[in-house]
């Protein structure tokens, strides 16, 4: 036989290769998706932790409403990731639940209400926070009218 009738053979073996190859970097792409996930869910729940650690533990007043502003600036953004589709699956799940149960925390803590109001510097502040609400609007009446269904609470 001579060189040129192995070239089929050399093209099969070539294009099977190449398929695995694909199918492998697929498949490591896939396993990298899910761990960038699970760190972004992570870094999220060590940065709202640290949120309203800062909060609670703010000594006087300016140091209160720089932790609170910050907090808000924190729940804007996670409405952005959320509503710009950065997120999806069991993340998305996770991060929209703690974003409903917070803002209804704000909604039933009156002492931070004129705060909110003056945190508001343009027409696009909180604009993300505003367009979660809005798109959430059922889950959080149906939180509302069940308290025992927030986080942190007991019925």
């Amino acid at each position: 036989m001579s060189i040129a009738s192995y070239v089929p053979y050399a093209q099969i073996v070539s294009s099977s290769a190449a398929a695995i190859g694909l199918f492998f970097t697929a498949w490591q792409f896939w396993r990298s998706r899910k761990t960038t996930t699970l760190q972004n869910l992570q870094e999220f729940f060590k940065s709202v932790i640290e949120r309203e650690a800062a909060l609670a533990h703010a000594a006087d007043g300016d140091k209160k409403r720089h932790a609170f502003v910050e907090y808000l600036d924190f729940l804007e953004v996670y409405s952005a990731a959320v509503i710009g589709g950065l997120f999806i699956g069991v993340a998305k799940e996770l991060v929209r639940d703690k974003l409903i149960d917070s803002i209804i925390t704000l909604e039933r803590a009156p002492q931070w209400h004129d705060e909110i109001q003056k945190s508001v510097t343009s027409v696009v502040a909180y604009k993300y926070l505003i367009e979660f609400s809005a798109k959430h609007k059922k889950v959080l009446d149906f939180r509302r009218q069940h308290p025992s269904m927030i986080a942190g609470t007991s019925p």
